[in-house]
């Protein structure tokens, strides 16, 4: 069980049996983002890039000619600092060309959006660090629409 403050709590690994997936342990001085929600999919990722845990279901994100935030994508564990996390994303629909960014964090464990990349999609890692957070995006396209898949 992990102490934050004065609240001490674990977390269920979601998306393998009951009986497979031994809870998973927030470790002690890791910092937990407000986006963390206990009850979605949860993959842990160590410093050499291994994880264990859930896989990040694809979620959808329509671009548009505003910058957008998309809803929350599965928890991220991170149990580093050098802790680097995998996002993909891909266009599937729309008249429009998506640049896409990922929320990751820098050294200060403060949020930070950098680029992913612009077009029909590509997968790129982000720096999270020692930080428990849900993964997300945001975008735009600059003419017309896009629907995006991401990951």
């Amino acid at each position: 069980m992990g102490v934050i403050g004065s609240f001490a709590f674990t977390v269920a690994l979601v998306g393998a049996p009951a009986s497979a997936a031994p809870a998973e342990t927030i470790p002690v001085g890791t910092t937990v983002d407000g986006s963390f929600d206990p009850a979605a999919p949860t993959v842990v990722i160590g410093a050499n890039g291994a994880s264990r845990g859930s896989f990040c279901p694809d979620k959808a994100f329509t671009a548009v000619a505003t910058m957008l935030n998309s809803g929350p994508g599965c928890n991220v564990i991170g149990t580093s600092n050098s802790t680097k996390v995998p996002y993909g994303w891909y266009k599937h629909r729309g008249n429009g060309s998506p640049c896409i960014w990922g929320k990751g964090f820098n050294s200060k464990r403060q949020p930070v959006w950098p680029a992913l990349g612009c077009g029909a999609g590509r997968t790129t890692t982000v720096s999270w660090g020692n930080v428990a957070a849900s993964k997300q995006i945001r975008g735009l396209a600059a003419v017309g629409w896009a629907g995006v898949q991401w990951n």
